[in-house]
């Protein structure tokens, strides 16, 4: 990766936008009810206007933003930069990391596994890794719930600058997590913790399965089959055309950037390594949720709230979050809520230098996809604000 420290001069007004054939100021939700294929020009001003200045105030260096309306693209746009020392700016076709987005589709591989009858959701570990400590006290249903217990690799304090940066194989990383010194946090379906390690021994399975590597499965039974020709599995030796460097904001020092740190893809694997860009993303959570990929059992399943051993839903094991929302129910590599009477179903995620938003309101049959090039939460924060316009609500 490159180094160095830059104070960024705003870029903005890359886009693509899909006709607009409606004028009028009704909130978008109105519109999709009603069969309606676009947003109004107030809806979309509102968006340009809330992504302009996530770059503008500098929570990020660019930042990319998709919706769709009725699972057709109603606006894909870029703003910000892509590449700043080459001045290079985000477009509709910029490649992100997505972090934590990968988990939906990891558990759509497994779903896929247990479609095939090469395994269930019910299974222990042990089936898989008979030499995994606890492996017959927690099932793949445990790890897809983030109710495995399983400690989490990514919170282990050395883990990043020592093995983060290494390229190890499956079978190494899986011989880590075994390995730690408290392996779980908690009785296996007791209790609710967001695990990393959960989803890396869910990609491992799907090698075992397979017999495939977890980026060859992807992009044989998802990526390809769904049109997804900008989404893979990343490889920081491939060139990618498109893809756009990742960035962290100096402390104290909005609009002024580092280049991140490096982490190996086989680190963040299938719990975090997918690339992509906001056009996929929506394409992915409209086929998804649409039906395409999976049987409606399966689908089912994936958005179901998990319930604890006790018969609680998971959420019962977490805090509010900190604007004090009661927090989300989680399904497999999913998050399930209700804002202002609508459903959301959708997931977020974080990666050295890239932030990821994705949003599905099903009833509403809007989608929104936010990606960012710099760390923290600018495409969770503008992701919520661009909610907020579409649907009316802000401030209420």
């Amino acid at each position: 990766m490159k180094s160095g420290l830059l104070s960024f001069a705003l870029l903005l007004g890359t886009a693509l936008a899909a006709p607009l054939a409606i004028n009028s100021a009704a909130p978008a939700a109105a519109q999709a009810a009603s069969g309606s294929q676009t947003l109004t020009p107030a809806t979309i001003a509102a968006i340009d206007s809330i992504a302009k200045e996530a770059v503008r105030s500098g929570q990020t260096a660019g930042l990319a933003v998709g919706v769709s309306v009725n699972g057709s693209p109603v606006l894909v746009r870029g703003y910000g930069a892509a590449d700043l020392e080459h001045g290079v700016p985000v477009t509709q076709r910029t490649v992100f990391r997505t972090g934590s987005v990968t988990k939906q589709f990891t558990a759509a591989a497994i779903l896929l596994l247990a479609e095939d009858g090469k395994l269930s959701v019910d299974d222990p570990l042990s089936k898989f890794f008979p030499d995994f400590p606890r492996a017959s006290e927690v099932t793949v249903r445990e790890l897809l719930t983030h109710t495995g217990g399983v400690r989490n690799y990514t919170a282990v304090e050395d883990y990043f600058p020592t093995l983060g940066r290494q390229d190890l194989t499956t079978e190494q990383m899986v011989d880590y997590i075994a390995k730690l010194e408290k392996p779980y946090d908690f009785d296996p379906g007791t209790s609710w913790s967001y695990s990393n390690s959960g989803y890396f021994l869910l990609g491992a399975i799907i090698e075992k399965l397979s017999g495939q590597s977890y980026a060859a499965f992807m992009k044989a039974r998802i990526f390809d089959p769904l049109g997804l020709s900008d989404t893979a599995v990343d490889d920081t030796t491939e060139l990618v055309p498109h893809r756009a460097d990742g960035y962290e904001v100096v402390k104290d020092a909005p609009g002024k950037y580092t280049n991140t740190t490096y982490i190996a893809m086989g680190a963040a694997a299938a719990a975090g390594a997918i690339r992509s860009t906001v056009g996929d993303l929506l394409k992915w959570q409209n086929a998804l949720l649409g039906g395409k990929l999976l049987k409606p059992g399966s689908l089912a399943m994936m958005i179901e709230p998990v319930k604890l051993k006790n018969g609680s839903l998971s959420g019962t094991a977490r805090k509010p979050d900190p604007a004090g929302r009661p927090p989300s129910e989680y399904g497999f590599g999913l998050s399930m809520r209700t804002e202002d009477g609508r459903r959301v179903i959708g997931h977020g995620g974080n990666i050295n230098g890239f932030n990821s938003y994705t949003q599905n309101f099903p009833d509403q049959k809007v989608s929104i996809a936010v990606l960012a090039n710099t760390g923290g939460r600018p495409a969770g924060e503008a992701g919520t604000k661009i909610a907020e316009a579409i649907f009316g609500t802000k401030g209420k």
